[in-house]
């Protein structure tokens, strides 16, 4: 038959052996205490930068932080991880020469710490070396040089923008200055004022012959009646003036005609001229503008780092703790050894019961 586990009987077992128990822990934390305090202290000094919205931005929109912009900001944190930051840090503070053999990435990894805390706008950085005091140094030197790092990236974009909006001034400029000449041209060699003089001069002029005319037709009209030797010679003269009259007329119309077209044509060009002018001019005025908002918003498009507290020189170790690696040592001595006794405990449990023998003693009266 299976033999069933008699909890009774397992926890009588641990009691006759606590002593094992008792000896494993007492070992374990007195090792523990031992190797801490011969572990390196290791002090960590902490700076903190607020992350402050963009100076142009509306107060409103910056009080209304969302959670995804929040979240963005962890874009820092990448900043304060900088390995060309880092690498300026450990040679201001020549931590190489403490351990030569030590690689960037494990001396970056192991005192370098940068957190933004959940649904804050505050970067902390920390640094952990066995030197508070240099410790305390290198958190401020790299919570400046961060907040440089961002300028200078942001006056990167700031720079880019302002050539950008050089080139379009410049480009706007041209084509201002284009469309002047080409207006300044027009008015000069095809003015438009003088034409319509010579257009007025030839209608008044148009207006005196048509009357003429009219005048020399109603005098042919009158010579009909008049006497018969004088008929035939006026009617020759009246026909002459007014055939005459006819042809001044017909070439006054014609000249008046194209004096029309060409004006026509003058005022079509000008309109047009005029609309690339305003157009041109329009489009300057408004890159000007622009262009003076990109210079007069330098250095506040992005978010700014600020250091609002560069901590203090620490005090207190933060590794190794003494209280946490005894503590740490005694439950794993305590969970390794009622471990063991657990295991041995089924092959004592199937152990026999030691044999008593009671002897009867002989020679008594009863038999």
């Amino acid at each position: 038959m299976p033999e069933t586990f008699d909890l009774d009987q397992y926890f009588s077992h641990l009691r006759a052996r606590w002593r094992v128990i008792a000896l494993s822990c007492g070992l374990a934390a007195l090792l523990a205490f031992g190797l801490t305090l011969l572990r390196e202290k290791q002090y960590t000094a902490t700076a903190s930068l607020v992350i402050e919205p963009p100076a142009g931005s509306d107060l409103r929109a910056a009080m209304a932080v969302s959670p995804i912009y929040l979240e963005s900001l962890r874009t820092y944190e990448h900043f304060a991880l900088s390995d060309e930051l880092f690498q300026r840090a450990i040679d201001r503070f020549d931590l190489r020469a403490q351990a030569p053999q030590r690689s960037v990435e494990s001396w970056k990894s192991g005192i370098l710490r940068a957190d933004i805390p959940r649904n804050t706008k505050i970067l902390e950085l920390s640094v952990t070396l066995p030197d508070p005091e240099q410790a305390h140094a290198m958190a401020g030197f790299l919570a400046a040089e961060v907040v440089q790092l961002n300028r200078d990236i942001s006056g990167q974009g700031d720079q880019e923008l302002i050539e950008d909006a050089g080139r379009q001034l410049e480009d706007s400029r041209a084509a201002r200055d284009k469309t002047e000449q080409a207006w300044t041209r027009f008015i000069a060699e095809q003015p438009i004022e003088p034409l319509e003089g010579e257009i007025d001069a030839l209608e008044t002029r148009q207006y005196y012959l048509e009357r003429a005319l009219l005048e020399a037709r109603a005098g042919g009209a009158n010579n009909e009646g008049s006497a018969v030797t004088e008929a035939p010679q006026s009617a020759r003269a009246a026909e002459s003036t007014v055939s005459r009259f006819q042809k001044q007329l017909a070439d006054l119309e014609q000249e008046l005609a194209a004096k029309r077209a060409l004006l026509e044509q003058r005022v079509a060009a000008k309109e047009q001229l005029e609309q690339q002018r305003a157009s041109a001019i329009a489009t300057h005025e408004s890159v000007l503008a622009r262009a003076t908002e990109i210079k007069g918003s330098v250095g506040y498009r992005g978010e700014r780092l600020r250091v609002v507290d560069r901590g203090m020189v620490p005090e207190t170790p933060s590794s190794p703790s003494l209280f946490l690696n005894v503590l740490a040592a005694l439950l794993f001595a305590g969970v390794l050894s009622i471990a063991y006794l657990t295991v041995v405990f089924p092959r004592r449990a199937r152990r026999p019961a030691p044999l008593t023998v009671h002897i009867r003693p002989t020679g008594t009266g009863d038999d």
